[in-house]
């Protein structure tokens, strides 16, 4: 099956203020026959850096080179890159943050100046020579802002922090993917899963994927494609993955029921928490945190992370550990 990705800023659904700043900038970029300005996308795994990067170079008729972080870890890998870009090139760096700070040093030089400082030789017999380069324009993605130094940062001209999409965003993603794939989903059960697609466009398109493989397993294949999935279907695939009512996973009860359970609704921090759940810290605070405090269920506190109201109430109607007024109370107190 071929991913689904959006190739042009009208085809892009969700980041509306970053989507209007970007046409501003790539339509001036176009009639200036000019660099696109250097830019630094922000933000969580599967919001769409990447994406974006994409659309800006089809958008301007640029040559798009990728590459992440974790290669560009030695200073000879990163001017291999840099010489063999061409004027008009747009470098995409996933992970920048993960390129060692020797490396980020030479990055920033080279996105200031487009020139590339090399050191031939060692102690007193060593030359710097200076290689001029093309003018290219960088545009590097994270979710670590702050492992990046401070000088790389100022460089970036442009910088767009991504934010979580909506459950109406994600559900418009999920009826158009759908579309796409061959087969149609009502707005209301499209809601449903978007509910479960944690604000997170890759998420929402997973779920899809699987739903598309559900559909081809328990009903006939017609060469038009699979038409309207049903209610029932639906239902019973959402029954499938364990996908309750409020879009809430196997994972997310987990945390929420550790959270109660073990530390008795907190206060926890997240590294206790994670270790508890056996989830990552990362994909604690990536994928399943921001769900749940965006729900209302659980909240940060300086002492770290608690069930709230909301929380206590919600397990006690999923699982009858305790009666609503003690809920209530278990709150207060």
């Amino acid at each position: 099956m071929v991913y689904y990705r959006p190739g042009s800023l009208s085809e892009f659904i969700g980041q509306k203020r970053i989507k209007e700043e970007l046409f501003i900038y790539i339509s001036s970029v176009k009639k200036r026959n000019d660099i696109f300005p250097h830019t630094f996308f922000i933000g969580a795994p599967g919001l769409g850096k990447t994406t974006l990067a994409k659309i800006i170079a089809y958008e301007l008729n640029r040559n798009l080179k990728i590459t992440s972080g974790p290669i560009l870890d030695k200073t000879g890998t990163l001017a291999a890159v840099l010489t063999n870009l061409k004027e008009g090139d747009i470098l995409f760096i996933d992970e920048i943050h993960r390129i060692p700070k020797p490396c980020q040093e030479i990055l920033y030089t080279a996105m200031e100046d487009f020139a590339l400082d090399i050191v031939i030789g060692k102690g007193n017999t060593g030359k710097t020579i200076r290689l001029n380069l093309p003018k290219f324009t960088l545009i590097g993605a994270t979710n670590k802002p702050n492992l990046c130094s401070a000088p790389l940062r100022d460089r970036f001209q442009l910088i767009f922090k991504l934010d979580y999409y909506t459950d109406e965003e994600l559900r418009d993603i999920i009826i158009k993917v759908g579309k796409t794939w061959g087969f149609e989903i009502d707005k209301n059960n499209a809601l449903k899963l978007a509910r479960a697609g944690k604000g997170i466009p890759r998420q929402a398109i997973n779920l899809i994927r699987k739903l598309r493989e559900f559909i081809l397993l328990n009903s006939p294949c017609s060469s038009k494609g699979y038409g309207k999935i049903s209610s029932e279907e639906f239902d019973r695939f959402l029954k499938l993955l364990d996908i309750d009512e409020w879009g809430l996973t196997s994972e997310d009860r987990k945390c929420l029921l550790t959270l109660y359970k073990e530390f008795n609704g907190g206060p926890v921090g997240i590294s206790s928490l994670a270790l508890s759940t056996n989830i990552s810290t990362e994909e604690l605070e990536t994928i399943y945190e921001p769900a749940l405090i965006r729900l209302g269920l659980i909240a940060r506190t300086r002492r770290g992370r608690i069930l709230t109201q909301k929380g206590y109430l919600y397990l006690q109607k999923k699982y009858k550990l305790f009666s609503s007024n003690k809920a209530l109370c278990l709150f207060s107190n």
